[in-house]
């Protein structure tokens, strides 16, 4: 028996007993009150619909985005009084409510508070805006819901799951060269090959002793006069890995100290260069020393060169963190058990190399074409380091720096 009937019987006989008639409207007001808390007690939260809706899964760091929030009463009891608090990841900045409640229950989230009135079967419809994202990845869920009385005193309570994400691949800028006989690709253009690949036609040459029948162009012997065969362009390796080395402060590999805005500049430079070798048609992989929430010790996406490559890569640099999950030089030799000799082992590094040049120079001895971009205030110097070694380097800018810059340069 619910404690208000109890107590409104109570009253009822306190009142036959003396004779009371203003306790016999008291204990009549309280068994009204107490079967319409046992109304919304009971029923209040069935037929309650709260959805979530974002305008989109994945987003560009910089990019705005639509949050919806609908509560939806689909029943015939109103609701004076109910509210929602909905767990986000903290870093999103949502334009109407600019300050957001810690949750005390979570480590690292933050609750977007609604509250409403609703009538018998009404709808409402938020609009919310996600402004000026960061790159990571930034989970919504779960979802409490309470409901109150008419009197204002909790009268149920529930949490939804509704779990979603939002993944924010970092900005991407267009890639240049100071040197114009440089690809960004980290290749040298070839003069010359041992083989030649049939996919790149280069025009015709004379037909020279030794020429394959099937490489004379038969129609252009017959209007120059004079036998010519095809000429195709040398072959090269297109199979590029992009190694970032997320320590971003030198010392041992497990401190906890990192430079945020050297860290989104690498991951800038990344996502810049992934894009600009998969224009060129390189097939592209990325790898680091970084934590992804998955049990693998090493960041690793393997080289591929479809259209929906760049969204994995860019997934990928949302995941990773500066804190390094190991040696950078243990994730290099790593990588040969991964990538086949003859690919591209491009590294993007804010720190001194020489913490790593031995395992740079085992890759090249083992037929990897290693190069380093330097980025960061002592990049010259790093890059004049690894030169001295008898590697290829260079320096990449993010000028003024990695969220004002309009291109990433390379060269120096």
């Amino acid at each position: 028996m619910s404690p208000w009937f109890a107590l409104a019987g109570l009253m009822t006989v306190a009142a036959a007993v003396t004779e009371a008639p203003g306790l016999l409207l008291v204990a009549a007001v309280t068994l009204a009150y107490g079967s319409l808390t046992r109304l919304w007690t009971r029923y209040g939260m069935r037929r309650v619909e709260y959805r979530r809706e974002l305008g989109a899964s994945r987003a560009v760091a910089g990019d705005s985005l639509a949050l919806d929030v609908t509560i939806w009463n689909r029943k015939p009891l109103p609701l004076p009084w109910v509210a929602a608090d909905d767990v986000i990841t903290d870093g999103l900045a949502v334009r109407e409510r600019p300050n957001l409640d810690r949750d005390t229950e979570r480590i690292g989230g933050r609750i977007l508070h609604n509250a409403w009135a609703l009538a018998w079967y009404e709808r409402v419809v938020r609009h919310f805006h996600l402004d000026d994202l960061h790159r990571g990845v930034y989970e919504f869920g779960p979802v409490r819901i309470r409901i109150r009385d008419i009197l204002g005193r909790d009268a149920v309570t529930d949490e939804i799951e509704l779990p979603a994400s939002l993944v924010v691949s970092p900005r991407t800028l267009p890639v240049s060269h100071r040197q114009a006989d440089t690809s960004p690709m980290g290749e040298r253009r070839a003069r010359r090959s041992l083989f030649a690949d049939p996919a790149l036609y280069g025009g015709v040459r004379p037909f020279q002793p030794g020429d394959s029948l099937r490489r004379v162009h038969w129609r252009a012997t017959a209007r120059l006069g004079v036998p010519v065969s095809r000429r195709y362009e040398p072959a090269r390796g297109r199979e590029v890995v992009i190694a970032i080395d997320v320590q971003t402060v030198e010392g041992p590999h497990w401190e906890l100290t990192y430079d945020e805005p050297d860290f989104e500049g690498l991951c800038v430079a990344a996502a810049s260069l992934a894009r600009r070798l998969l224009t060129d048609g390189a097939s592209v992989g990325v790898a680091a020393a970084s934590f992804t929430g998955t049990p693998q010790r090493f960041a690793w996406l393997a080289p591929q060169a479809s259209a929906s490559q760049l969204a994995r890569v860019g997934g990928m640099l949302a995941r990773i963190g500066p804190i390094s999950s190991g040696p950078f030089a243990g994730m290099l030799t790593w990588l040969t058990h991964r990538v086949a000799p003859g690919a591209t082992i491009m590294i993007l590094s804010v720190r001194d190399p020489r913490g790593y040049l031995p395992a740079l120079r085992r890759l090249a001895r083992s037929g990897y074409s290693v190069e380093l971009i330097a980025s960061g205030d002592d990049a010259a110097r790093h890059a004049s380091t690894a030169r001295g070694a008898g590697l290829r380097a260079s320096v990449g800018r993010l000028t003024p720096d990695w969220e004002r810059a309009d291109a990433f340069v390379l060269g120096g």
